[in-house]
């Protein structure tokens, strides 16, 4: 028997990628348009689903998750499992995100989806005042978190030293002030581990002043702060772009 705990997660892309990324999917509920929608994307992506599967009406569906965005489809499946740092380590990313006092579970899973596309490496969530992996992040994530390894950190600034002993440079995302260097003129290190905080207080100063560089996007408008995940996918496609600049330079 499999004692393994197991979870309902909810959506079309979720079960499809933890169907991809090699989750234990146990039972596949869905209508009949969302099975077949399932049924020929994984026929179009070569993967064999061993799950049973079952049709359910939306009502039945509302009843195993208690959400009206399943979709159509909801799967019972293994329990997210953490990856440790050490082993993330071993795999030696160019690119970390730990995100600081992120406590909404849609910001999560935008953060991760943006960072999965973006060719983030690893995501580190401390362990106190942080949303953690749920279905409800798998949702906005929209499956990206299947494929991107995730590390629960007990301190943030403990593990800020410890990945500076590694080589890595520490980039905090602030408001733009007079400690903040804008964007613009941010040349990536080619180990960085970025720092980004709530949208209403930030990053807090004992962890700024352990960044190497404090880095802000220049605004213009009235509003005071970018949301988070909107911040997140600013920054890391500044890295992105400018990383394929370099590659082609070095190309030509």
């Amino acid at each position: 028997m499999n004692d393994k705990p197991k979870e309902f997660i909810f959506g079309k892309n979720p079960v499809f990628e933890s169907l991809r990324g090699g989750r234990e999917v146990y039972e596949i509920y869905g209508t009949h348009e969302s099975i077949k929608w399932l049924l020929r994307k994984c026929e179009q992506n070569g993967i064999k689903i061993r799950a049973k599967i079952s049709t359910a009406d939306k009502s039945q569906l509302y009843k195993l998750v208690k959400r009206k965005d399943h979709q159509g489809l909801v799967a019972l499946v293994s329990q997210f499992e953490y990856t440790p740092l050490r082993l993330i380590l071993r795999r030696k990313p160019d690119i970390m995100v730990m995100p600081v006092g992120i406590t909404d579970p849609q910001n999560l899973g935008a953060i991760i989806r943006t960072s999965e596309l973006l060719g983030v490496g690893a995501i580190l969530i401390p362990k106190k005042n942080s949303a953690k992996i749920t279905p409800v992040v798998a949702h906005t994530s929209a499956g990206a978190l299947e494929h991107m390894p995730i590390a629960i950190v007990e301190s943030p600034a403990h593990t800020i030293e410890s990945l500076k002993r590694e080589g890595y440079k520490v980039v905090a995302c602030e408001k733009p002030s007079a400690k903040s260097i804008p964007l613009y003129e941010f040349e990536p290190p080619s180990k960085t581990l970025l720092l980004f905080g709530s949208e209403g207080e930030g990053l807090p100063p004992s962890i700024v002043k352990r960044a190497d560089l404090v880095v802000s996007i220049p605004q213009k408008g009235i509003i005071d702060s970018f949301n988070v995940s909107a911040a997140v996918a600013i920054v890391i496609y500044h890295i992105y772009s400018n990383t394929i600049k370099s590659q082609k330079l070095h190309s030509n």
